[in-house]
Order: C-alpha cells, then structure tokens, then sequence
C-alpha cells in the first residue's frame, strides 16, 4: 500500500464536516475534515492504532512530508508490534452539535474528536493510547462521559427519523401567539433542507415581531468551551426582531439579517450568546446588531417557551446599535452598556434611536 486509503467516512447532518477514517502502511488515524471546498479548510486528526511495531520517539521527518507519523511505544496500549482493524466493524456517530465525532468498533468507542480538540496539543482520545501521547489522548479517564454523549447522540440523531416537525412547529406556534396573539405570516428559511426552520411574525400593540422557530433544535457548536459545565442551558437559541410600526418596512429587510444568521453557528462552528455583535449596515445611522438574551436582562419581555429536549430556549433580540455603541460594547462588558441603558424595558425595540447615553 503506497498510498494511504479510506476506509470510512461520513458527513455530519448539520455541518460541512467529513469524518473519515485512514489507513495507511503503517497506523489508522481518525480525521475531521472541515469546510474541505472552501478557501480555509481545516483538519483535526487523531491517531487510532499502528500497524507496524511502534518506534521509540516520534519521526519528524516523515511528519514533514505530511505522512501520518507513528505513535511512539511508550504511548500506546495495543501491541507493539501493530494491530489491524476490520474495516466493516466500523461506525462514526456525530455528535449533537454536528462539529465532532466519535467512532465505533463493533459498536464500541475506539476513538474520538471532540468538539474542544486542535488546542494544546489535544487531538482527541484513542482506546489505544496510553497517557497523554502526541497524537491522541488516553481515553480511560473520559470513557465514561463520552459513552453517555454517545448513547445520547445516536438517541438524538434518531429522533429526526420520526414525524417531529409538527410538535414542534406547533409548540413554538404557541409559544409566540401567546405572546404576540395571532401569527400574520409564515415563512420557511431551511431552504428544504434538515434541519426545518421557519420564521414567524405578528404584531402586538404598536410593535410588529419576526421570531424564528425551529433553531433551537440543534445545539450549537463550541458553547462547552465556554460556559463548561452550563452549557445545555445556554446552547439552544431563537433569534428575535421586534420594531415599531412605523418601521414596518425596516421589519421586512431584517427578516432576512434573521434567515442567515440562523445558520451561522453550524457554517462557521461557532455560537452566539448574550453581548455577542455583528456587523450590520443596513439601517442608516447603525453600524451592528447586538444580542441580548432576556435571560441576563429580566426587564425585557419575551415568549414563554417549552423546553427543547430537556433543555433551555434561549431567545436571542437582535437589538441594532450606532457605531458608538459597537466600538463601546467591543472594549467593555456588555453589563457596563446595559447600565447605559435610556429605556431598559424597551431595549429590543428598534424606533429609530439609539439606546444608550454614552
């Protein structure tokens, strides 16, 4: 074998992420291939096992050449003289978020990539490490937490092989009439394709509202890195607009702001969270759009939402501010602007004027 071959592979259902196995003359590396046809892709691997008998320390030459290198003797578990694997005993199971992967051997975990390798040196767990080897991790120490995400995943990504859609769309259909009484319009923004999501508005008092449903069905990418252990509370999100009337037709372009930043997280594995701001130019005068989660800012109104698969909705205003404020909310807490605040009650309705006195 000269050349390295894949023996499996699979896409996740929510990314632009190929995971696929490699086995080449010498060792089986798991790899994540992601955003492969664009400008920047990126590649996280992990070892498995080697095939041949495991050398003393690392060989930086070959690595140089880009040819997977061997995982030295002192961290591997399997026998030094190499191991095979049947390829048709192999599975990969995405996890949730559909940024990382773990893959099965006869049902069983051998390797995985978390969502939190590619940092310090971490590339992933191998069931064939022992310690914390150069290419993959030991995975004793984890395998119990990481059979329970598994057996959860496969739970998760079955879940969709059923008629969900239509509980869903009607709990959040519940969620935002009892809100904002009677929807007006309807809008699907998946472009026919998994997952579903639709964009809902309808109008209350003097303030018309687009609110998506359906978002909050995938969790997002990366929120462990950040908020660790309280993470399933803050990884399921639905993105709001709320403007006076008479911005109506403001309400209609923004829709669309709504429709594509609904799928940002799973196209550039990231998330979105209360202070979080993008760049928005479309309203004159304003320069970005800020999110406030009522979570952190109890003052402002929001749907009463029913948990989504035991979790937390978190909605997510898309509050328009100057430049003033982008530049502010850039170099200070988002708790110092909030203290700015000229109206906290209707911080996330857009009127035409600035919300903060800076």
């Amino acid at each position: 074998m000269k050349n390295p071959v894949v023996i499996a592979e699979s896409w996740s259902y929510v990314c632009n992420i190929q995971a696929f196995v490699e086995k080449s003359d010498t060792c089986y590396y798991f790899y994540l291939w992601i955003n492969p046809e664009s400008d920047h892709p990126k590649i996280k691997s992990c070892w498995i096992c080697n095939r041949v008998k495991a050398p003393s320390k690392v060989n930086t030459k070959i690595m140089k050449k880009g040819i997977a290198p061997i995982m030295p003797a002192a961290y591997i578990s399997h026998d030094k003289r190499g191991m095979e694997l049947d390829e048709k005993k192999l599975s990969i199971v995405w996890f949730e978020e559909g940024d990382s992967a773990a893959l099965l051997y006869e049902d069983n975990p051998i390797c995985v990539i978390p969502g939190w390798s590619g940092y310090n040196g971490f590339h992933g767990y191998s069931k064939y490490a022992a310690g914390i080897g150069p290419f993959a991790w030991e995975m004793t120490g984890a395998m119990e937490t990481l059979t329970k995400r598994i057996q959860k995943s496969k739970a998760f990504w079955n879940y969709f092989n059923t008629n969900f859609w239509g509980d869903i769309q009607q709990m959040h259909m519940c969620a935002l009439e009892q809100f904002f009484g009677k929807h007006e319009r309807y809008y699907a923004i998946d472009g026919g394709k998994f997952p579903p999501k639709a964009l809902i508005s309808g109008c209350k008092q003097d303030i018309i509202y687009g609110i998506t449903a359906g978002v909050s069905l995938i969790p997002m990418p990366t929120v462990e890195q950040y908020f660790e252990d309280d993470a399933e509370n803050f990884r399921r999100i639905e993105l709001g607009i709320a403007v006076t009337k008479s911005h109506r037709q403001l309400a209609e372009s923004m829709y669309s702001a709504l429709s594509g930043l609904a799928s940002i997280p799973w196209k550039e594995i990231t998330f979105f969270a209360h202070g979080h701001t993008v760049p928005f130019h479309n309203i004159n005068g304003f320069s970005a759009l800020l999110f406030i989660n009522p979570k952190f800012v109890p003052e402002l109104e929001q749907p009463s939402y029913n948990q989504c698969m035991n979790e937390d909705i978190n909605l997510l205003w898309l509050v328009p501010i100057t430049q003033e404020e982008y530049d502010f909310v850039r170099t200070h807490d988002v708790h110092e602007l909030l203290q700015k605040a000229i109206d906290i009650f209707r911080l996330h309705i857009f009127d035409g004027q600035k919300k903060f006195i800076l």
